[in-house]
């Protein structure tokens, strides 16, 4: 998933707020993530479209639960699915990719960071922790790797649905095309109906693609 004009960059170093999950905790190389799956890209993307359930409940406890009905996700807009395609890539790598599904890399790399694991207060390094918003965790041991391992990329499970991601670093890896891109106006395709289908979220109609 990316922008229409370079769907394939880094995120602009002007732009860039270094928050990213496996960005570098020195701020010397960015990071772009992609999928083996386009849903995934997908639901990575359109997550912080969903309603947020402490809202919910507040607009439920105010209202009532008869007003369940007025209840409305915000919408995918029609301006926001002419900014964005879907990019078919393949990965170029000067380096290794580091597996984090992998128990084993796991527990090295947990090992090698319990202090700065003891100070976050956890117990471990799992999948979740991996998955987590807690980013000083990962964007350390993404430092660590790049580092240490000469890592390119590493491999995580999507947060969302489990299914693997890559995130690559910059200088050592990059995203180049292996297709056309996607357009995600109308007709929308399959995945992106499929995924705003699951979440409940509104297409909104526009113009198809020139």
């Amino acid at each position: 998933m990316g922008h229409r004009d370079d769907p394939l960059a880094f995120t602009p170093r002007e732009l860039c707020e270094w928050n990213h999950r496996f960005d570098d905790v020195q701020r010397r190389f960015r990071t772009i993530y992609c999928a083996e799956d386009p849903r995934t890209s997908l639901r990575e993307v359109l997550a912080e479209f969903r309603l947020n359930l402490t809202a919910v409940g507040a607009f439920l406890d105010a209202f009532g639960d008869a007003a369940r009905a007025d209840l409305a996700a915000y919408p995918v807009t029609a301006s926001w699915r002419q900014q964005h395609v879907l990019a078919p890539a393949e990965a170029e790598l000067d380096g290794p990719i580091v597996d984090l599904n992998e128990a084993r890399v796991r527990g090295e790399l947990e090992a090698r960071h319990a202090a700065l694991l003891s100070e976050c207060r956890l117990e471990h390094l799992d999948l979740h922790e991996i998955t987590s918003r807690r980013r000083i965790v990962t964007q350390v041991i993404a430092t660590d790797l790049f580092d240490r391992l000469g890592a390119a990329a590493v491999r995580f499970p999507s947060r969302l649905d489990g299914r693997p991601a890559l995130a690559l670093f910059e200088g050592r890896g990059q995203l180049v095309p292996a297709g056309e891109p996607v357009a995600l106006t109308d007709p929308p395709p399959p995945p992106l109906a499929e995924v705003c289908g699951e979440w409940g979220l509104e297409l909104e109609s526009g113009p198809p693609p020139a």
